[in-house]
């Protein structure tokens, strides 16, 4: 009887042991490795506002003009207001986040240089305003994680925006002791160019993103000619390379659709 017993007992053993090792993760040859999560990776979208720094610069490009190179600017502030979404991409177990990210803003900027002219038959004003109505970006971006909820980041990319560029111009005693004018001209651009910057993110909770930005952005150089017929007979002519210019500073909210998990790989 003791012999029979002795098989019976070492296959109940055997069984405890196995069901033991299966409740603590052994699945036949392959132990399961725990989840690891990418917390910046998915895509998100979010809105955001602040301060614009908007400049205009204007180049006389008039060869034959007293004024041929003359350079004037102005500067001014404003606000500006929007909404980007994005998508990022993280490794498991890696603190760097790769992303691409576009946005869209009103911005109410219109920096103005006015230009006065003496000359001997009378003084000439003109004023060379450059008024933004609405910028956009499609930019890259890539971060470092220095904390599991803090992101640093730069980026760049491509930028576009409307601008109109509005010259009046005008001349006191020019004839017979009268105001000569004003005169005006209009041109609406919808001018393309370059930003870079960079900020940084705060992950709160799984799906909220706090955010601080500045971005410096350059949509080039427009060249308008413009020719006027003053009352009277007299004609002017005004050539002007238009400059744009602006970087903002803004401060974002968005919304995160998750977080992706990943498997560690056995070592």
């Amino acid at each position: 009887m003791k012999r029979q017993r002795s098989p019976v007992l070492l296959a109940l053993a055997l069984s405890l042991l196995a069901t033991n090792a299966w409740a603590d993760g052994w699945e036949g040859k392959h132990p399961v490795p725990p989840p690891c999560t990418t917390p910046f990776a998915g895509g998100y979208i979010g809105v955001a506002a602040g301060y614009a720094q908007d400049r205009v610069e204007t180049t006389n490009e008039d060869p034959a003009g007293t004024a041929f190179g003359r350079k004037d600017s102005d500067n001014e502030g404003g606000f500006t207001a929007g909404g980007y979404s994005g998508y990022n991409w993280q490794r498991c177990e890696s603190r760097f986040v790769f992303g691409i990210e576009a946005d869209f803003s009103y911005i109410n900027t219109s920096p103005a240089a006015r230009v006065t002219e003496v000359f001997p038959i009378g003084t000439d004003i003109t004023t060379l305003e450059s008024s933004m109505d609405w910028f956009g970006t499609l930019r890259g971006r890539l971060g470092f994680v220095v904390h599991d909820s803090l992101l640093l980041y730069a980026t760049g990319g491509l930028a576009y925006g409307r601008a109109d560029h509005n010259l009046n111009e005008s001349c006191i005693s020019c004839q017979g002791n009268q105001v000569l004018g004003p005169v005006a001209s209009s041109h609406t651009d919808t001018k393309a160019g370059w930003t870079v910057g960079g900020g940084a993110e705060y992950l709160h909770g799984p799906h909220w993103l706090l955010r601080a930005e500045a971005l410096y952005v350059d949509l080039g150089s427009e060249t308008h000619t413009d020719v006027f017929a003053f009352p009277g007979g007299a004609v002017g002519r005004e050539i002007v390379k238009w400059d744009d210019q602006f970087w903002i500073a803004r401060l974002g909210l968005a919304y995160k659709f998750g977080a992706r998990e990943e498997t560690l790989p056995l070592k």
